[in-house]
């Protein structure tokens, strides 16, 4: 049985009080945007400001890790995360919620330094069952961020930003305290620069990692979607009491799928992975999500779309890190930061246009649409793993 290193608990401790900041936003940013005259369109479109500074900085920042170490990557990432949610939670008007997001966005490095650093610690035939473990943390953040939105909520809009700030200083206090940098990041590589994305992406034609990093391009696509229009989408279509969902309910419902996902995560991760392998249980899981997704979108009512979320909850939580996994034996030790910082670019990526077409659909009116466009991300990366085969870890070159 894998038992992770020290310091992979302590990262891993980290990563959960980042990500449930992160998470306390996902049922509360679409109404918050909504309370400052922003429309559907336009709640994609604050989404996707996020994304588009992550995607200029995520390679970089994953670079920069490899190069100068992971732990003041997550440092700066988390003092970026700490000042956007300030900003957001004082915002006069509509245009200073862009402004905030795009700080944080271009400060998003955390998810990719982490897993690095995971990568560091843990040897190659274990990354999938220690990616379960960063999995497990963003599964239990997913369960905790929106139930404290919808506790929170009710004191007003601005409070559960309140508390993000407070988790992001958390997270910061406890990566300079209780965190010590993995020997393997000080190793002497070339300094980051300007190119390093653009030299990255010829991973994307015939690398190794080229089948793993179309899978979680389009995974993001579908999450992306996902969780950018699920609080719209209840809104006009989900019903509590004879009224529509606001962000105490979709707080609620976001909490549910994230406690099935962890579950998933504790106790079918490890079986299912020994007895099938990354490879097939993403093909399997992919497939599974993308009747999830169609279903929701045409779901009558609560009970139907409760149902989807289900398949859902269990399902993505087993994605990430088996996707995870098969990107991380396909590359070299060294290059482990800067195949994590262009995953987090594919994710900005999907993160930039995905919102944006859901945002669009749901503004039409088109909610069928919306869950259409989810499912097509599932199915467009079940075709990009066709053949995949768990791989041996990766030579140096590349």
């Amino acid at each position: 049985m894998y038992r992770p290193h020290p310091q992979v608990l302590t990262v891993l401790g980290v990563v959960f009080v980042d990500v449930l900041g992160l998470t306390v936003m996902i049922p509360l940013l679409p109404f918050y945007a909504q309370h400052f005259g922003a429309t559907p369109a336009g709640v994609g479109a604050l989404i996707a400001t996020y994304a588009a500074g992550s995607l200029v900085m995520g390679p970089l920042l994953g670079r920069g890790s490899d190069r100068y170490g992971r732990r003041p990557v997550l440092m700066l990432s988390q003092a970026g995360s700490l000042l956007g949610f300030v900003l957001l939670a004082l915002a006069p008007a509509l245009w200073w919620l862009f402004v905030a997001r795009a700080i944080d966005g271009l400060s998003a490095g955390n998810l990719p330094a982490a897993r690095a650093y995971i990568a560091d610690r843990t040897p190659p035939e274990h990354r999938a069952a220690a990616f379960g473990w960063i999995a497990a943390a963003f599964g239990l953040a997913f369960m905790v961020g929106p139930a404290i939105a919808a506790l929170l909520s009710p004191l007003g809009l601005a409070a559960p930003l309140w508390a993000s700030a407070g988790l992001a200083s958390l997270s910061l206090l406890g990566t300079t305290v209780l965190l010590r940098e993995a020997p393997r990041a000080r190793v002497d590589r070339p300094a980051p620069d300007a190119g390093a994305s653009v030299r990255g992406m010829h991973w994307l034609r015939g690398h190794a990692a080229s089948r793993p990093l179309w899978q979680l391009f389009g995974f993001f696509v579908a999450f992306s979607a996902f969780t950018a229009g699920f609080a719209l989408f209840a809104e006009r279509r989900l019903l509590w009491q004879g009224a529509p969902f606001g962000t105490t309910e979709v707080g609620l419902a976001l909490a549910f799928t994230g406690a099935l996902g962890l579950i998933a995560q504790v106790f079918l991760l490890g079986p299912l992975v020994r007895r099938w392998g990354e490879a097939r249980l993403a093909r399997a899981c992919l497939g599974l999500v993308a009747v999830a997704y169609l279903g929701l979108g045409w779901s009558p009512g609560l009970v139907t779309a409760l149902g989807f979320l289900a398949m859902l909850g269990l399902c993505n939580s087993l994605l990430r890190p088996a996707l995870m996994g098969l990107l991380s034996r396909a590359v070299a030790p060294h290059q482990q930061g800067l195949a994590f910082g262009i995953s987090q670019s594919l994710q900005a990526l999907a993160t930039l246009l995905a919102p944006l077409a859901a945002g669009g659909l749901i503004h039409l009116g088109w909610l069928a649409g919306w869950g259409m466009l989810c499912a097509a991300g599932a199915i467009a990366a079940a075709l990009a793993g066709r053949g995949a085969t768990n791989q041996p870890q990766a030579s140096g070159r590349g």
